[in-house]
């Protein structure tokens, strides 16, 4: 089923398929599943040829519409290069209107996630990839079925964080589905979105398990600035694998 967003320029609904609001026309990011790959990576395409392909394609000048650009174009380069280590493909997809039910699920337990475990979890895989149907409504609850009550039990905090702080995991970050939708929408509708309500989701030691394209243009917007962001009390280790299977259980699709 599609995802339901808001425009950032009249409040109208668009859907996830639709890149453009039907009520005002204005261009709309989104930084949802399911979605196809872009071209241009920021571990392999230079700044310059980062600027010349906003200005050939969207006549937008990034150092003049963007005064923190070199500086965060170079800074998400150097750690998309230095930590990005999973396929995109192997991305959990966890949407903005998912992050309260994620929230709630993990401070109350009911994810199977530590030992003792529930006689129907394997111990040698906690956290199956690919579930659906009845073997997803199962996952969504093991954890109160393990004879514990508060083994399960994981912090979860809404945190505002310097997005400089924050570290991608994900290999292939696009420019294209960054500063390409930063110069279609406009730096002030990007401004809004990104810095608004939008969510990202981080293990305790600040990876980003949902949200690396919104990272990469909130850092060329203001990387100093404060971003929202689901902190969640377990290492990337322990939380990518979880996090996977989770997604898959309630039904996103993973991105190409």
């Amino acid at each position: 089923m599609p995802r339901i967003y808001a425009c950032a320029d009249c409040l109208s609904t668009v859907l996830l398929v639709d890149n453009f609001c039907h009520a005002c026309g204005k261009a709309f990011l989104h930084d949802g599943g399911g979605q196809d790959a872009g071209q241009f990576e920021y571990a392999s395409m230079s700044i310059d040829e980062a600027r010349k392909y906003v200005k050939d394609t969207f006549n937008f000048d990034a150092d003049k519409e963007l005064p923190n650009f070199e500086e965060g174009y170079l800074h998400a380069q150097k750690l998309a290069k230095k930590y990005g280590r999973t396929q995109r493909k192997d991305m959990p997809v966890i949407e903005n209107d998912d992050v309260r039910q994620l929230q709630a699920q993990l401070k109350t337990g009911k994810l199977d996630i530590n030992a003792p475990f529930s006689k129907d979890t394997d111990q040698k895989n906690p956290f199956p990839q690919g579930l659906s149907g009845a073997d997803a409504k199962k996952f969504m609850t093991r954890g109160l079925r393990d004879g514990e009550k508060k083994d399960d039990v994981v912090e979860v905090s809404l945190v505002d964080v310097p997005v400089e702080k924050l570290i991608p995991i994900q290999r292939q970050i696009y420019v294209d589905k960054s500063l390409g939708e930063t110069a279609k929408a406009g730096v002030e509708k990007s401004t809004k979105f990104i810095f608004g309500d939008q969510v990202f989701v981080i293990s305790k030691d600040y990876r980003i398990i949902d949200g690396h394209h919104r990272w990469a243009s909130a850092l060329l917007l203001d990387q100093k600035r404060k971003v929202k962001a689901l902190m969640i009390d377990l290492p990337i280790e322990k939380m990518l694998p979880l996090t996977l299977a989770y997604g898959d259980a309630i039904g996103n699709k993973r991105n190409a």
